[in-house]
């Protein structure tokens, strides 16, 4: 049973007559009679009678045609959903990301694009760890990362700026204090399980200063870490963007400044609904500051 003959079916009860159906489809009245013949003996039924004042409906036709009108409704049904998605008016976009970044930069996004695509889901996976990150996008569990730059990709990168991580203490600051690199290394600590992203920004940041960092505490969760550092437990190093605004006189730069770059990017050039969050999000002020807008003497990576 092909469409066709459904089409040409619903023509003929829709016309009532076969040259009237044909004229209608453009195809010649003996290649529709042919194609009719060729589903009344597949279905072992007729389904039309040719009378003097037209066609019309047999009993078994009047119990085909509903279904022939559902099954060509379906596959219009079908053709629309996929058109509207390859348009990028519809369909799911899945966001791979690390934690700290879905609730440190992402959130306007999501509104904002709610806004702008309120026909279309975004579906945010978060990731504890960078590599793992990555390894998803290799693997092609979503449509576009979110994240810090990959060391090395085959495939799209688009640069969003650079977010600043910050020391935070129990005491407050003035706002644009740095930590002095004397207290750094004398501090206790409050650090990250090896698993959490933020361990590799500690590493390279006790690298950078020149220092091992001695431990107290250990978490996985950038919250934690800031509820450890605020109540006197250690210091902790946390992007400034997690930061609440009633602690923020507990965060204090990190010498000149400390500033690891975020990116998208994903394994081949996205579809259209991602390329539109992705444009999105490069036209969004996120909390983040652009590479000419850097400090003298900023660390970066």
């Amino acid at each position: 049973m092909q469409l066709r003959q459904l089409e040409y079916f619903l023509a003929i009860c829709e016309v009532g007559s076969f040259s009237g159906a044909a004229a209608r489809l453009y195809v010649t009245q003996p290649s529709l009679s042919q194609q009719i013949r060729a589903l009344e003996n597949e279905l072992g039924a007729d389904l039309l009678e040719r009378g003097r004042h037209g066609v019309s409906l047999t009993p078994a036709g009047r119990i085909f045609l509903p279904r022939a009108q559902s099954a060509v409704q379906a596959v219009q049904d079908a053709h629309d959903s996929v058109r509207q998605v390859v348009e990028g008016r519809k369909g799911d976009v899945h966001v791979l990301t690390v934690r700290s970044v879905a609730s440190g930069i992402l959130p306007s996004s999501a509104a904002r694009w709610h806004s702008l695509f309120p026909s279309t889901v975004l579906r945010l996976h978060d990731f504890s760890h960078r590599r793992d990150l990555e390894e998803a996008v290799l693997g092609g569990r979503g449509d576009i990362a979110v994240g810090p730059r990959p060391a090395s990709w085959d495939g799209p990168v688009t640069s969003l700026g650079y977010e600043e991580m910050v020391v935070i203490g129990p005491a407050e600051h003035p706002s644009d204090t740095a930590v002095e690199p004397a207290e750094l290394t004398k501090a206790d600590w409050v650090l990250y399980e090896q698993e959490q992203g933020m361990s590799e920004v500690v590493d390279r940041m006790a690298t950078h200063c020149g220092f091992t960092p001695r431990a107290v505490a250990r978490t996985g969760q950038v919250s934690a870490a800031l509820l450890f550092a605020v109540e006197g437990i250690g210091l902790a190093v946390v992007p400034e963007n997690a930061v609440p605004l009633r602690w923020a006189g507990h965060a204090r730069s990190i010498g000149p400044g400390f500033y690891r770059e975020l990116v998208t990017f994903s394994r081949k050039h996205p579809s259209q609904l991602a390329a539109r969050y992705q444009d999105m999000l490069t036209s969004l002020e996120l909390p983040l500051t652009a590479e000419q807008d850097l400090p003298p003497g900023a660390f970066r990576y």
